[in-house]
């Protein structure tokens, strides 16, 4: 794990993150796994954007094998905490939106499902960041459970859709998306 400091924030960079990267580009010969590393860094540099229009510096930018992880301040107000987490997804839904505009329908499909997969209400995403901080800003003492019952049945709607799809699409791509859903609610 390679460490420095920039700005007041500990940026860690493992190298099983890179070496991951590497093979996913590599095995990818469409290139599409390029733009969509892309586009997760321009979602990441949206979460780090909106922080820093607040004059606020996270505490920390890591990777890992899963990607690039930014660690806010405790003390941010619900209100600037949810805009600095929908502020990832909402670069994925713009430029999703610019590239369908312009006519470039992959690019406009990579940003769709990036802001998709990032809203949705799981653990270990935007979408469920925001859904725990406003659960614990009106009700603290239930927000635990009541994101439990609502990140599951969501992962199971969604993993239903997804088995639906790979089995009439034959697309078992579809499958890694599914296993990362499901280790994603167990985390």
């Amino acid at each position: 794990m390679i460490e420095i400091t920039v700005l007041k924030t500990k940026v860690s960079v493992s190298p099983m993150f890179f070496m991951v990267l590497t093979a996913v580009l590599l095995l990818d010969k469409t290139g599409i796994s390029g733009f969509a590393v892309l586009f997760s860094i321009l979602h990441e540099l949206g979460h780090l954007l909106a922080l820093l229009s607040q004059k606020v510096y996270p505490i920390s930018i890591k990777t890992d094998v899963f990607g690039i992880h930014i660690s806010l301040p405790e003390n941010l107000s619900t209100e600037k905490k949810c805009f600095v987490l929908v502020s990832g997804f909402a670069v994925n839904f713009i430029l999703s939106l610019l590239f369908f505009a312009a006519g470039n329908k992959i690019f406009s499909y990579i940003n769709l499902v990036i802001g998709i997969f990032t809203a949705m209400p799981l653990s270990s995403t935007d979408g469920g960041a925001v859904l725990k901080t406003v659960l614990f800003e009106f009700i603290p003492q239930k927000e635990e459970k009541i994101f439990k019952i609502i990140s599951f049945l969501f992962c199971a709607a969604v993993s239903v859709f997804l088995a639906v799809s790979i089995a009439f699409t034959g697309n078992y791509f579809i499958l890694i998306a599914l296993i990362y859903m499901v280790l994603c609610t167990m985390k």
